[in-house]
């Protein structure tokens, strides 16, 4: 998978297909991929699988996010092979974050899943991909687990959102050897005021840097993720970029074109 820019739909808890429909459109011309979330925020939405033939019928392609979280290893398995079906172009295994009253099935590891999803999708092939965290707390345990799911057959690896350019590159740095062939999505999020941001604050790994703050709290949101767009198409490690829109697909389509444009490309993917 060699998208250059991607960007997360993240599904309405109604049955609601036009709604996923009118996303996409807004991004058809600038993204190569959309992500499509699996419960979102631990909230019960669309399954991202009716989401993947919405997003064909405009030509995007798809990365079906599928959370350990929710799902025994049965119902993991018939995820993957659903997405293998229907033509995604990957998949993020990921474990999800716990949600309160709610049991954590925890029946597979996201690294399980990892090297088990390449297989339950023969004969289609699909790029697994996993998440990761530049910004832990604990950055030597993030980089063995980082190795862990590289080992186990990660192709790509996406990032919390990035506000540290300094310190993403230094662990792109620390990991490069890992990484050699892997594919690094580095993700922004159009925080577009001071709320936003406080939940933003309230994932484990994201800090926001006082002045990337005060430009968020003066409106400046969508701009700051622009200039970080730019900025991390100058950085050699990272090779596309993701979108958190965060319900605002239009700008989004102003920040990927910055990265593509940054990186010498043409701004409109089609």
């Amino acid at each position: 998978m060699t998208a250059l820019t991607s960007a997360e739909i993240s599904l309405p808890a109604e049955a609601d297909g036009q709604r996923v429909s009118d996303r996409i459109a807004v991004l058809a011309d600038t993204v190569d991929v959309v992500g499509l979330t699996d419960n979102h925020a631990g909230q019960p939405r669309m399954s991202p699988l009716a989401a993947v033939a919405l997003a064909r019928e405009q030509g995007v392609g798809t990365i079906v996010h599928v959370s350990c979280r929710d799902r025994n290893r049965l119902a993991l398995q018939s995820q993957v092979v659903g997405a293998a079906a229907l033509g995604a172009e990957g998949v993020l295994c990921m474990q999800g974050d716990p949600v309160a009253g709610v049991d954590h099935v925890a029946d597979m590891t996201a690294t399980e899943l990892i090297a088990r999803a390449p297989g339950w999708s023969v004969p289609h092939s699909l790029a697994v991909g996993a998440v990761v965290n530049p910004f832990a707390e604990d950055l030597d345990r993030e980089l063995r687990l980082l190795q862990r799911k590289v080992a186990a057959g990660a192709t790509f690896v996406q990032s919390q959102m990035v506000f540290d350019l300094p310190r993403l590159e230094a662990f792109l740095a620390r990991g490069e050897d890992m990484l050699a062939g892997v594919r690094v999505y580095a993700s922004v999020a159009l925080l577009r005021s001071e709320r936003m941001a406080q939940r933003a604050c309230a994932l484990p790994g994201v800090t926001i840097p006082e002045p990337a703050l005060a430009q968020i709290r003066r409106g400046g949101g969508i701009e700051l993720a622009r200039e970080l767009a730019a900025g991390l198409a100058r950085v050699s490690r990272v090779d596309a970029l993701h979108v958190f829109p965060l319900g605002a697909e239009a700008a989004t389509r102003e920040v990927a074109a910055e990265f593509r444009v940054t990186r010498g490309i043409n701004s409109r993917r089609r």
